[in-house]
């Protein structure tokens, strides 16, 4: 007798406070989790001819069924020197492996023409992580169902990537531990560390270099300090700040974004590594301002807030001095500005989203007029606070067959 198991893993999206762009220079940056989650179910399911991986990704508009018996003869291989690769993430030649991956897929009577690069992106990361976490086990015997779904706006800066990595890897990895003997219901600190290296390994399938601050806070949640090349900080301290994050419903690419800032830079070094170095400023003294923030008298607050305010508007036009900002987040950020608000656009810019600082002595009247002013252009306005829980097992169901 053997069982078929049903996994429900969700992964929060992120914002970035401080450090867009210069993160990728080596500046600290500081990133705090939403209350805007992903969400996946993968479920085992017995078939009488051959094993599918069937898939259904409703936020990207894509709904296929892949061989697993193809994927597994194209992608699997016996460990090396008995090391299993999905507990070795950073081991993985990515550049070999994601060709591996692309021949699999065009192998496939799949239709790749008609997909977007978003769909085929997003495939390219599921079989990444399938073959990478069970490709040198024997543990995938039954076809898989993976359905995932996000309140997350795709291409807008608030990690929708990351949050589908994490939430896959996480979906794999606890379904090949529960294949393995292991019944743990929760992720612990190994398992989250994986997790993130694995979801890092999917972004650069999406982003080309990512700086890895994404899915460590996907991952980990709460408020994340990370500077590129180093392990993330995790703060001591709990906060959770309220904001409305605003949808200009602008979609752009982290990528041409990214090389916009290093084209920039090429031509203007010395003016843009200032740029860059003011904002390591600005996120170490936030950061710094959070920390205070998460032990004062609520009366003493209102001076940190507006501390932290004059820091958001001044790493929003430090940001548009690199020229990625956009119209629509002007026009966010002048409606803000009218209401005594502080605002700066989140992410790579050019569009996605803008975050609004509302501090706790902010007049419900002034939030639910910015809020309508924000709606009647055509935004969209979600009122939430940053700083929720990372990765969780949310259920797991067992089949005894």
């Amino acid at each position: 007798m053997g069982s078929l198991f049903e996994i429900k893993v969700s992964a929060p999206g992120k914002v970035i406070l401080h450090g867009e762009h210069s993160v990728m220079y080596g500046k600290f940056a500081i990133a705090g989790s939403l209350g805007l989650r992903s969400n996946i179910i993968v479920k085992e399911v017995q078939s009488s001819v051959g094993s599918f991986v069937n898939v259904d990704l409703p936020s990207v508009n894509l709904k296929r069924t892949l061989s697993l018996d193809h994927i597994k003869s194209s992608l699997f291989k016996p460990s090396i020197n008995g090391q299993l690769l999905w507990k070795n993430p950073k081991s993985v030649d990515h550049e070999s492996h994601l060709v591996s991956v692309d021949k699999c897929l065009q192998s496939i009577n799949l239709d790749i023409s008609e997909l977007n690069s978003v769909q085929y992106n997003s495939l390219r990361g599921m079989l990444y992580l399938i073959s990478g976490i069970f490709g040198d086990t024997n543990f995938l015997n039954n076809s898989l169902d993976v359905s995932i779904n996000s309140g997350l706006t795709v291409g807008a800066g608030t990690g929708s990537s990351a949050s589908y990595a994490v939430c896959l890897a996480g979906a794999l990895i606890q379904l090949l531990k529960l294949k393995s003997g292991k019944s743990d219901e929760e992720f612990d600190m190994e398992d989250k560390i994986l997790i993130s290296a694995w979801a890092y390994n999917c972004e650069k399938i999406m982003h080309g270099s990512p700086s890895g601050i994404d899915n460590s806070t996907c991952t980990l949640g709460s408020l994340v300090g990370f500077r590129k090349g180093e392990e993330p900080i995790i703060p001591s301290f709990q906060i959770h700040l309220r904001i409305l994050l605003v949808d200009t419903k602008v979609s752009r690419e982290t990528k041409i974004l990214a090389a916009k800032t290093m084209s920039l830079r090429q031509h203007n070094q010395g003016a843009v590594d200032c740029i860059m170095d003011a904002c390591d400023h600005i996120a170490t003294t936030a950061f710094k301002i959070m920390e205070k923030l998460s032990t004062c008298n609520p009366e003493d607050s209102e001076a940190h807030y507006k501390h932290l305010s004059e820091l958001w508007n001044m790493n929003h036009y430090l940001l548009a001095s690199l020229g990625v900002s956009h119209p629509s987040l002007e026009d966010i950020k002048a409606s803000a500005t009218k209401h005594g608000l502080a605002c700066k656009l989140t992410g790579a810019g050019g569009g996605g989203y803008a975050i609004v600082l509302i501090p706790p002595t902010t007049e419900a009247a002034i939030v639910e007029s910015l809020s309508n002013e924000l709606k009647s252009k055509g935004y969209a306005v979600s009122d939430t606070q940053l700083g929720g829980p990372g990765v969780r097992i949310d259920h797991i169901d067992i089949t005894n067959i």
